[in-house]
């Protein structure tokens, strides 16, 4: 496989499947390889929040995912044997009111069996150990049982991991810190009277046990228990099951019973964010790009966030529908985006583990009166769920925001809502599309012939668009808002067409032009910039 339509997918987790799977629906050669032979039977990371979902569902996974998973209908927080704060998921929209618990080995099951079905496949006991990139694609040193060799791609993304052998071959840094608290996590076979729906957090004097369904049937549940236990990385083995178990319901504000330990691990928090997600004809992605705390479970859902936000545009690259700086895009969305991830996992994991009693009840008054007023059922529910991420500084979704409260503008989800029997987002075509809304209005003229344009005049559609007057939603293929316009103003469209078409350099980022598409040998990695 070789050319400048090509891209090499290094690592096969839910994140490199995922773009994997997205790249081939849409036409494009994919190639993915990964150092283990077979697929982990660890859990891993467990919780699908309802944005991965709909990912999923974009790719064809999202049923057989959600059949054998664990429905989560939301949180709640305990604090010295009290709840102090609550959510459910059942009122967002989105076809996926709910979270999902699947282990991460079922996840990547259905990606890869996904992936065969669209023709593509994992080269297992592969190992990527050097990437040369030059103007016109990358070369890659592979190591197989049968020795190495070399192989020419268009793209490289790496997939690869925390400790991501792409990312250090490109030059791309990644800044990374561990956290003082040592963890121990498990899953157990548990005896207890929690629903078995819900995630469950236990707070005491800078004690935490997180809670959380993993699977039912065969005899007593499956559940996941994580705790903080010292400053130092456990070792599993100082954590059999009778201390395990007496710790559990030590912190436990219910009765909480563990019969038996399927795995137990050992670990620290880490936190880190690259420098950059893309470096000419290299990319990274998932826990090559971003790490945080598990807080609010949100690393495999950035990680397909990830793909969902990169595959569409390296498609359109590789097809010649758009030229390389489009790529720009997707450091300027997603870096942000697992940013303010990072962050906001950061402050959950410190507000969890405060010891001081001052603190302490400070929080859980502050929780409280968040649960009095309404702000966590319509504010924390959507953060979670990953339906109230914005792209805010990108040539794809120019313009100004709606001057109306929480009105879908530039860079937002679009609110995918119910119309008759269906919903919106399955009136869409996979692709850009020019959505008509609000109020009857003369039709436009001058629309742009390489979009398909809807009129949908619903009532619900107008009112989650926030749309009172004839309304232009130019919509991307990864369902978020491109545009909004005045229905009349066609130019500006037209004007959004080119752009795709021609992407211009983002403001502020002409200034080390020359220092920052180049390797860590000063090679130009990327010929739009030659």
């Amino acid at each position: 496989m070789a050319g400048d339509n090509s891209v090499l997918v290094v690592g096969a987790g839910p994140t490199g499947l995922a773009l994997a799977c997205e790249l081939r629906r849409r036409g494009v050669p994919c190639a993915v390889v990964e150092a283990r032979v077979r697929r982990g039977d660890r859990s891993k990371a467990i919780a699908i929040w309802p944005r991965v979902l709909e990912i999923l569902a974009d790719l064809g996974t999202a049923d057989e995912a959600v059949d054998r998973g664990i429905r989560l209908a939301g949180a709640t927080a305990w604090s010295h044997g009290r709840p102090t704060l609550s959510f459910g998921l059942h009122d967002l929209p989105s076809r996926f009111p709910f979270g999902l618990v699947l282990p991460q080995y079922e996840t990547e099951e259905i990606l890869e069996r996904r992936l065969a079905a669209l023709g593509g496949e994992v080269e297992r006991g592969v190992a990527c150990v050097a990437v040369r990139a030059d103007p016109l694609g990358v070369t890659v040193v592979l190591r197989h049982p049968g020795g190495t060799e070399e192989r020419r791609f268009g793209w490289v993304v790496g997939c690869d991991g925390s400790d991501s052998v792409v990312r250090a071959a490109a030059g791309i840094v990644m800044r990374q810190r561990l956290e003082p608290e040592g963890w121990i996590g498990a899953d157990v076979r548990l005896s207890t009277a929690l629903e078995p729906t819900r995630v469950n957090y236990f707070l005491s004097a800078g004690e935490v046990l997180h809670v959380v369904p993993l699977r039912a049937g065969g005899g007593t549940p499956t559940w996941r228990i994580t705790m903080n236990v010292g400053k130092t990385r456990p070792d599993p083995a100082d954590w059999p099951l009778e201390r395990l178990a007496a710790e559990a319901a030590r912190r436990a504000a219910v009765p909480v019973r563990v019969h038996e330990t399927e795995w137990v691990t050992g670990f620290r928090v880490r936190q880190g964010l690259a420098t950059r997600f893309r470096l000419g004809r290299v990319l990274v992605a998932g826990d090559a790009a971003h790490v945080h705390s598990p807080a609010g479970a949100q690393g495999i859902n950035s990680g397909l966030q990830d793909a969902a936000n990169l595959g569409w545009k390296l498609a359109r690259v590789c097809r010649g529908s758009s030229p390389a700086e489009l790529l720009t895009s997707y450091d300027l969305e997603r870096r942000p985006a697992a940013a303010a991830v990072v962050a906001a996992t950061d402050r959950a994991t410190r507000a969890g583990t405060l010891r001081s009693p001052v603190a302490v009840g400070a929080r859980d008054g502050l929780w409280r009166a968040a649960m009095r007023l309404g702000v966590v059922d319509r504010y924390a529910a959507p953060a979670m769920a990953g339906l109230t991420q914005r792209y805010r500084k990108s040539a794809v979704s120019p313009g100004r925001r709606p001057l109306l409260p929480f009105a879908p503008g530039p860079g937002g989800r679009l609110p995918n809502v119910a119309v008759g029997d269906t919903r919106l987002w399955d009136l869409l075509p996979d692709g850009f599309c020019v959505l008509l809304v609000g109020p009857a209005g003369p039709a436009p003229h001058g629309l742009p012939a390489a979009l398909p344009v809807l009129r949908l005049p619903q009532r619900q559609v107008a009112q989650a668009l926030r749309a009172r007057r004839p309304t232009a939603v130019v919509v991307r293929p990864d369902r978020y808002v491109a545009l909004r316009c005045p229905a009349d103003r066609t130019a500006a469209i037209t004007r959004y067409v080119d752009t795709i078409q021609e992407v211009p350099d983002a403001p502020g980022r002409r200034h080390d032009r020359e220092h920052d598409d180049r390797g860590a040998g000063g090679v130009p990695l990327d010929p739009s910039r030659d």
